[in-house]
């Protein structure tokens, strides 16, 4: 049986209803995807930033440590205190943030290690499951004789 064109009309509207749910759902799936990428990308970045200033952090600690050892000082003596080459390098981390601490200075047959650690606040642009900020920590060990 032929539709009327009233009946005609309500289908094409139905379809079109259909398309456009189809099109919310696809749409919002997508941009959620764009942003958690981007968000991910943001978190990477910044836990990779703060790894390379831990390995700057250590390097500065050898140095001050090496160059003790070299005046006949105790090596473990003055490491304590800022380390201003920490995020000389890496340009990406508000350096007044940067939180580095030095523990466990242990000299045993002439070489000397100590950990560093360093904490850096971060917030998510995108509060991911309820968290809006986290504290990333990371850590290196400094070995010098």
């Amino acid at each position: 049986m032929p539709l009327s064109g009233c009946a005609r009309r309500l289908c094409a509207l139905g379809r079109r209803g259909v398309t456009s749910l189809e099109f919310a759902v696809t749409a919002s799936l997508t941009v959620t995807l764009i942003f958690g990428s981007a968000e991910a990308a943001k978190y990477s970045f910044t836990l990779q930033s703060l790894r390379a200033a831990a390995g700057e952090a250590a390097r500065s600690v050898m140095l001050r440590g090496g160059a003790n050892m070299s005046a006949g000082v105790p090596p473990c003596q003055g490491l304590s205190g800022a380390l201003p080459g920490a995020t000389a390098r890496v340009r990406y981390l508000d350096a007044t943030k940067v939180t580095a601490t030095l523990a466990g200075c242990a000299t045993n047959g002439g070489v000397s290690s100590v950990n560093v650690t360093l904490l850096y606040p971060y917030t998510f642009s995108i509060p991911i499951f309820g968290r809006r900020s986290e504290t990333l920590a990371e850590s290196a060990q400094a070995v010098f004789n």
